[in-house]
This record gives C-alpha cells, sequence and structure tokens, in this order.
C-alpha cells in the first residue's frame, strides 16, 4: 500500500523555508522605503539647485553675488567666484534625512563676455 500526501517533517521543512523566506522580504521592505525616500530627496536637491542656478544665470554678472536662502525643505549656500569673464558658482544644498543633515554640492561655470 502506498501512502500519498506529505510527511510532517516536510511539511515542517517546508514551514521553515516559507518563514525564512518571508523574514527576509520584511528585513529588506525597510531599506527599499528608505532608498526611495532619499532618491526623492535628492532629486528634489538636484531640481533646487538647478532653479538656483537658472535664476543666477539671468542675473547681470555685475549683481553676481554670494548668498544663501530657504526653500523648505532644502537650505541653499553659494559662493560666486570671478576669474576674468567666467563666474564659477560653487552651491551646496543641505536638507535634513531624519538621523543627520545631507549636503549635497554643485557646480556651475557663467560667462560674462559680452
Amino acid at each position: 500500500m502506498t501512502r500519498r500526501g506529505f510527511s510532517l517533517v516536510e511539511v515542517m521543512v517546508a514551514i521553515v523555508i516559507l518563514t525564512t523566506g518571508v523574514l527576509a522580504l520584511a528585513a529588506t521592505s525597510g531599506s527599499v522605503v528608505r532608498l526611495t525616500s532619499q532618491g526623492g530627496r535628492l532629486g528634489g536637491s538636484s531640481v533646487v539647485a538647478e532653479e538656483r542656478f537658472e535664476s543666477l544665470r539671468a542675473t547681470a554678472c555685475a549683481a553676481l553675488a554670494s548668498g544663501s536662502t530657504v526653500e523648505r525643505p532644502y537650505t541653499l549656500a553659494w559662493t560666486v567666484t570671478t576669474s576674468g569673464s567666467l563666474r564659477t558658482v560653487a552651491l551646496t544644498v543641505s536638507y535634513a534625512t531624519g538621523r543627520a543633515t545631507r549636503s549635497d554640492s554643485y557646480s556651475t561655470t557663467i560667462s560674462c563676455a559680452t
């Protein structure tokens, strides 16, 4: 007589394997949420940096100056250095990441040749 079905040992092994897989998925879901959130903040940082660069490019060269501003949730600080007819703008965008503050640095060169 042959018996059909699974033994208790086979069922227990299957449950252990399934539980391990589910726990692994649960452990990585927190990392996925954190990385997705971090990517969104980094994308927002680059958008506000580009907007500030465009604003500075629209400013007359004689009026270009270092400065800072807050565009929630980002804090922007930039320095303008002159080298001949070129203006180099170094921009730092800072924002909170939950436990700490992150700073992203951007740079561009603006030509003031007439």
